[in-house]
């Protein structure tokens, strides 16, 4: 059985998205072989490193890279060159695939929260991504939240919805917390103690408000920094600008995007993770945090309750003092810290025990009828 992988995003920092990816290239290459080979289509150049090395794996850079002919006429004319059995896309699946199809859709938030997308986004995700989730052979989707979202916004049948859970990488482990301090001094010249945010800069991830809740909190004494680790996105500047707003310049860092293995650094050397976002397909970065042992304040109302699994202080993302509550609990009472430490660790190895390497290529042999 010969699939093909949609790897446009890797080396795109697309954070979620690039690091889905990552990972089923990882599963992939580790999972025992049936007969099973891969063709992966990479776009970016710096995503060529991040590809497993494996016999089972032919690596491709497809040209062009703009979306508008990879996916209509690029990605169709390889399934025929190539043969495929299977391909598997992320999103978006062309109506002139002559093979099964899977397509990975990780949310369709811009369905309920339309005001957190682009005008163009909105217009390509609408009238794309419903035509995409019918016409797959298969969806993949990453928490329960989405797949009751899918199933119910599209009619799809709930049995062609698998719901394939993320869990943290390896890398994302306990590290010795004053050596990590250490590195983040030295590297990017932040001293602790400070709090962390991991993510993407945009209006959908709640900074504002989080930038608030610390003003709250700095006039209170709490002397922590709030160290924001991601690329910034649509709407980023409403971040910036409230930071100027509150003179917080000297109190919240942005560090941009950061390279993947100083990620788990900057988790190890917090004092805890803030993800207060007001919805989300999954929210990795929670569970990420509680695999490095650092206590995790995040939101209820989507797919976060799924990951944190009760441990996790859980916060109104509408309400600033919610917020500002929960922060200010964790560091005032370090037997609490140390709790949602070891909630957070039993939580990333339960996950990691109960998860499925197979999952994945199950879903292809079905599609196929070779289950």
């Amino acid at each position: 059985m010969k699939i093909g992988i949609d790897g446009h995003t890797l080396g795109s920092q697309s954070s979620g998205n690039e690091n889905y990816c990552l990972k089923l290239l990882r599963d992939l290459a580790g999972a025992k072989a049936n007969g099973e080979r891969y063709v992966v289509y990479f776009t970016h150049l710096s995503g060529l490193a991040k590809i497993p090395i494996t016999d089972q794996f032919k690596v491709k850079r497809i040209f062009p890279a703009n979306p508008f002919i990879r996916i209509p006429l690029s990605f169709p004319f390889e399934c025929r060159r190539e043969k495929l059995d299977v391909f598997h896309a992320q999103y978006i699946i062309s109506p002139f695939c002559n093979c099964r199809t899977v397509t990975t859709i990780h949310d369709i938030l811009f369905e309920s929260h339309p005001q957190f997308y682009t005008r163009f986004e909105n217009l390509c995700f609408r009238a794309l991504i419903p035509g995409s989730a019918r016409r797959a052979d298969h969806i993949i989707t990453v928490s329960q939240f989405s797949k009751t979202d899918i199933v119910f916004r599209y009619q799809v049948d709930p049995d062609k919805v698998t719901v394939v859970q993320q869990d943290p990488q390896d890398e994302f482990r306990l590290m010795d917390s004053d050596e990590c301090k250490e590195m983040i001094v030295k590297k990017y010249g932040i001293v602790a103690p400070f709090v962390v945010y991991v993510g993407r800069v945009n209006a959908r991830k709640n900074l504002v408000r989080l930038v608030e809740a610390f003003s709250r909190l700095y006039r209170k004494g709490i002397r922590h920094k709030l160290v924001i680790v991601g690329k910034q996105d649509w709407m980023a500047e409403q971040v910036v600008q409230k930071v100027k707003e509150m003179s917080l310049e000297d109190e919240v860092v942005f560090t941009g995007y950061v390279d993947r293995d100083d990620v788990p650094v900057f988790y190890n050397a917090a004092e805890m993770l803030v993800f207060p976002s007001i919805c989300e397909g999954f929210g990795l970065p929670v569970m990420e945090a509680m695999a490095c042992g650092v206590p995790v304040v995040t939101s209820y109302g989507s797919s976060l309750e799924e990951a944190a699994g009760g441990a996790a202080i859980l916060v109104d993302p509408f309400s600033v003092e919610s917020i500002a509550d929960a922060v200010e609990k964790v560091i005032a009472h370090p037997q609490l810290a140390i709790s949602l430490r070891e909630k957070g660790l039993k939580r990333v190895a339960d996950f990691r025990s109960a998860r499925k390497p197979q999952q994945t290529v199950s879903i292809y042999r079905k599609v196929c009828g070779r289950n």
